[in-house]
């Protein structure tokens, strides 16, 4: 009777155990894409950076670049910590698009909080690529040496 009950108990928790915990397929955490209009709103005052990336419903490398590099959580941290992140579909919103002369898809630039232009990167770029970009960025590097220069110093 005993081994029954123990065999029971096992196979209850053994099927109860999953519901319990979170999903393993659930990300920690992502990068907290904020809307145009919301982010413009919602920098006033504060100092950081924007992250502005174009994409579309349909383009397989802006699915890819999710996927795999923003998706990364050393990315992730890095983005929402240092720097406004601007999700913008460039065929839902082509002014904003066409105001940062976007031709292409995925495509991301770095924007001062005043809105003056820092840099851009168009294609797919990977995690540990974009990071020491990010890097650059946020910590003004661009304004006193090249980016192969803080490569290099790294």
């Amino acid at each position: 009777m005993m081994k029954h009950l123990f065999l029971l108990l096992t196979l209850l928790c053994g099927l109860l155990a999953p519901m319990a915990s979170p999903s393993l397929a659930e990300p920690a955490s992502a990068v907290a894409w904020q809307d145009y209009e919301a982010a413009q709103k919602a920098a006033q005052g504060q100092s950081r950076k924007f992250l502005l990336y174009f994409y579309t419903d349909w383009c397989g490398y802006c699915r890819k670049l999710e996927k795999e590099t923003f998706s990364d959580k050393a990315v992730i941290e890095y983005i929402n910590s240092n720097f406004i992140p601007v999700r913008i579909n460039s065929e839902k919103m082509p002014k904003v698009a066409g105001r940062y002369s976007v031709s292409g898809v995925p495509d991301l630039r770095f924007v001062s909080p005043k809105g003056e232009d820092i840099a851009r990167w168009p294609g797919f770029i990977e995690a540990p690529k974009l990071l020491p970009m990010l890097k650059y960025i946020h910590t003004d590097s661009y304004q006193t040496m090249s980016y192969g220069d803080f490569i290099k110093g790294k």
